[in-house]
């Protein structure tokens, strides 16, 4: 959503109903009736947030892919949307069992076959055709791309911004944390080998005066060592790590956070 706007992206990814409703009977899996469409074009809706009415036009962009949105808000006359995309749909499929269930080289090369997701931006303008801007240097494909993205939500949500959080997935899971600045496309990164982080957390600091003042929280599992779990606190402008907070019990790895503050 932005300030006036609610954005509905209608991807490429279709689903099959009688294939769906009939997998049962024909010993098939669910996934079967869900497919990727890349004739089709990604398109863009927009519902007026005050009037509940839709907006006539609709905007179109070659086909994509999008799970997670980084912000959305309106400047100078035009929606502007960022999010995380992949060119291409097999991302539906990552997950299946018997792709979670390989390991070592097995699971190597079917990492290493899926499509990436990076940050780009849409400015949607009048009935034109949307070409996307890259959020990112060339530093980013080291990391194998960025998902599940963090703003200071409080501060920047619907608003024009500079940085935003997420993860790098150089494996199956994400396995660093990444701070983008959108002014230079520049990132800072923190990465152990043998670490896999969840989903950053942004806490703004009490008195903070700039964007990025305050620290970023994340659970990180540590597989290779049992009870290893920790949280990780990074100093959200430098990235420099300032301390951690140990966990001692084993826990599943998770996508999403969230920070609740104590009630005094």
């Amino acid at each position: 959503m932005s300030e006036n706007y609610v954005v509905f992206i209608e991807q490429p990814i279709k689903m099959d109903l009688l294939k769906i409703v009939t997998c049962k009977l024909r010993g098939t899996a669910l996934s079967k009736g869900i497919y990727w469409d890349p004739k089709q074009e990604t398109v863009f809706h927009l519902v007026n947030k005050h009037t509940g009415e839709v907006v006539p036009v609709k905007y179109h962009a070659k086909a994509f892919s999008t799970f997670h949105q980084i912000n959305a808000f309106e400047e100078d006359g035009f929606l502007v949307l960022d999010m995380c995309c992949s060119d291409g749909g097999e991302v539906i499929n990552n997950y299946l069992i018997q792709n979670l269930r390989k390991s070592g080289k097995a699971l190597d090369e079917f990492y290493n076959s899926i499509e990436k997701a990076f940050p780009r931006r849409f400015v949607l303008p009048l009935n034109v055709f949307c070409q996307h801007e890259d959020l990112h240097g060339d530093d980013l494909y080291d990391f194998g791309g960025l998902e599940f993205p963090q703003i200071n939500y409080s501060r920047v949500n619907t608003r024009s911004y500079r940085y935003f959080y997420g993860c790098g997935f150089r494996h199956l899971v994400g396995d660093s944390l990444l701070k983008m600045d959108l002014k230079d496309k520049t990132l800072k990164a923190w990465h152990q080998k043998g670490f896999y982080p969840s989903e950053p957390v942004f806490i703004a600091s009490p008195d903070a005066v700039e964007e990025d003042d305050g620290v970023i929280l994340s659970v990180v599992l540590t597989p290779s060592q049992d009870k290893g779990t920790f949280l990780l606190i990074l100093d959200a402008k430098t990235f420099v790590e300032l301390g951690r907070a140990g966990v001692p019990v084993n826990m599943a790895y998770g996508f999403h956070g969230a920070f609740a503050a104590s009630e005094q």
